[in-house]
């Protein structure tokens, strides 16, 4: 990558506000350059947050040594013990994620935690980008037009127009909040849909689908996720290694009060998956052909034996 210009961007390395103010802005990482993460779509190991930087993985490392407490608070943690052995099982294990089979700790990232390294490393051409996008964006923010009136009479005319499209952007944006909302849902989870939002999608009125009735097909029937329960007593549903084309999990992250160190994702599905499950309810609703014998239907009464039967009063 070419040399940038130098730039007043060091200040968000020196300035937590600054840092805290843009870190909203994870769109920016894939404007400077893609960022490669692991299957699930939301984790990134520390020699991937090397090799988007374009630095040694010691360098991320020695951030991390002196950021640490910052960058938790963007969802950096480290898995040891059972804990890293449970996120390795639908991966195929350690060895998948690039570990030692016998590791014993697993560094990860959120896309919060990169863009963090992003504001604080001074060692790459890459984070400098970043941080340049970063407060481009912040100094637009920043730099509205305004209109000076010459007269009180303008002034009144001005603030009564600016009433108007007030008014008429609040109506607006009303009327817009859903499409609004699923444009949000687009940018951050793709085409993927949580499993209540499938089921929605595919009930009939001749086929009602409970998000319950899909999430016991998907965990216990089809066998594409497992379930744990977490130490809050909530449900974490994974994938297995071979269904993370039907089903990923998404970066939403669930902290608890009373228990710091408990976290959770979202499983969705994925258009492939969602495809998959329709082929199945298909499938399901037709059944399978039921082959009679004809040794189970009774022949058809004489006239003698109806004759009987009436004598009997049956």
């Amino acid at each position: 990558m070419a040399p940038i210009a130098s730039t007043n961007e060091l200040i968000l390395v020196e300035s937590r506000s600054m840092r805290d103010q843009t870190i909203e802005r994870t769109d920016v990482l894939d404007k400077v350059k893609t960022l490669v993460t692991l299957p699930n779509g939301f984790h990134v190991t520390t020699p991937m947050v090397a090799t988007y930087f374009e630095v040694p993985v010691k360098t991320i490392e020695s951030v991390v040594e002196n950021n640490r407490a910052e960058l938790e608070e963007r969802g950096y943690r480290v898995l040891r013990g059972e804990e890293l052995k449970e996120f390795a099982a639908p991966f195929g294990g350690a060895a998948n994620l690039g570990l030692h089979y016998n590791a014993r700790s697993l560094a990860l990232f959120t896309r919060k935690a990169v863009l963090n390294i992003g504001q604080l490393l001074t060692k790459s051409e890459v984070s400098k980008a970043i941080r340049t996008y970063l407060l481009d964006a912040e100094e637009a923010q920043r730099s509205p037009q305004f209109q000076i009136p010459s007269s009180f009479a303008e002034a009144l005319e001005l603030a009564a127009a600016q009433a108007r499209e007030l008014e008429q952007a609040q109506a607006a944006l009303a009327e817009a909040a859903p499409k609004i909302e699923a444009h949000d849902n687009l940018i951050q989870y793709g085409a993927n849909r949580t499993i209540g939002e499938v089921a929605k999608e595919l009930s009939r009125p001749e086929r009602k689908i409970m998000e319950s009735e899909l999430r016991r097909l998907i965990v216990h029937e089809w066998k594409w996720a497992f379930t744990k329960a977490r130490q809050c007593g909530s449900t974490q549903y994974t994938p297995y290694a071979d269904k993370t084309d039907y089903l990923v999990l998404g970066e939403e992250k669930h902290p608890h009060d009373t228990r710091p160190n408990c976290w959770h994702a979202t499983m969705r599905i994925t258009p492939k998956g969602r495809e998959a499950i329709l082929r199945k309810l298909d499938r399901q609703k037709a059944g399978p052909a039921i082959s009679v014998s004809s040794r189970t239907i009774a022949p058809a009464p004489t006239e003698a034996e109806i004759f009987q039967m009436i004598r009997r009063g049956a």
